[in-house]
């Protein structure tokens, strides 16, 4: 899982460094199309087919919602500190819990609901860390954690019905096919040598960091795996610090940690959920 964390936060920080000048879309077009295209070769190598599914509508949905929480990530990812970002990004979880309980009907023990009431006095800090305007950005970020973890409760369906290699393909298509459609809109164009080649390495990363996650499910319970997820972001600001001198401001910093601590204790609590009774 610190694996996963350092492949994510290079797959971010390498988005900054060199996707600057091109459309934020182009970049989430990039990042989806690598890892479509290697998951793709490894399936019709490996198994000889394309695993369609069966549940064509939620795969649909989960993909959709995953990609454009993708591409408001990356758009995000341009526009504020790179760690504040992924920070944000990270709070899906968060959304996850409140999802299941509208959605799926899930109950969950008091603690739980106050650790997701904590969790939104630290994103307060940092969309609006004086109180008095609002980062347009970090909004924006929280919405891609909002979509992430609308997916996420998909995927908590078709976990019944689908096998995890036909969820993730489906969503590396949706990343893929989704952003073409703003070409109409957005004037696309073609990156210098070193943004390709920086852009490919972003794309690697993040299909890295998902394989690595995986592994790291596969091999020990989540409860002592996910909280190391979280030091992609403080890998994030240490690295952004060092190359460029990006320090969010102490009420951000602080708002990131109530995320983090919110986040890793809603993953290790027992959430003692059931269904509701009809």
């Amino acid at each position: 899982m610190v694996g996963a964390a350092l492949f994510i936060s290079t797959g971010a920080i390498l988005i900054r460094a060199f996707g600057k000048g091109l459309p934020e879309i182009e970049c989430a077009f990039f990042r989806g199309v690598i890892g479509f295209s290697f998951l793709l070769f490894l399936m019709l190598t490996r198994i000889k087919r394309i695993p369609i599914g069966n549940n064509k509508k939620l795969l649909f949905l989960r993909g959709l919602f995953g990609s454009v929480g993708a591409i408001l990530y990356v758009w995000s990812i341009y526009h504020m500190e790179v760690g504040l970002a992924n920070g944000l990004n990270q709070t899906s979880p968060i959304f996850v819990a409140i999802f299941a309980a509208i959605i799926l009907k899930e109950r969950f023990s008091w603690w739980i609901y106050a650790i997701i009431a904590v969790a939104f006095v630290g994103m307060t800090l940092i969309v609006s860390p004086d109180f008095s305007t609002i980062n347009f950005a970090a909004v924006i970020a929280v919405l891609s954690a909002v979509l992430s973890g609308l997916a996420y409760t998909c995927i908590k369906k078709l976990q019944t019905t689908e096998q995890s290699d036909t969820i993730v393909l489906w969503f590396m298509g949706m990343c893929t096919i989704v952003p073409l459609f703003s070409i109409p809109f957005v004037s696309w164009q073609m990156p210098s040598l070193p943004s390709f080649f920086g852009l490919i390495g972003a794309g690697f990363s993040s299909l890295l960091g998902q394989i690595f996650m995986t592994r790291a499910y596969k091999y020990a319970p989540a409860t002592i795996v996910a909280p190391f997820i979280y030091i992609s972001t403080l890998m994030t600001l240490l690295i952004c610090y060092l190359l460029w001198d990006e320090l969010p401001s102490i009420t951000s910093l602080l708002g990131c940690g109530i995320i983090i601590t919110s986040a890793i204790g809603l993953g290790v609590l027992p959430k003692n959920s059931s269904p509701e009774r009809t």
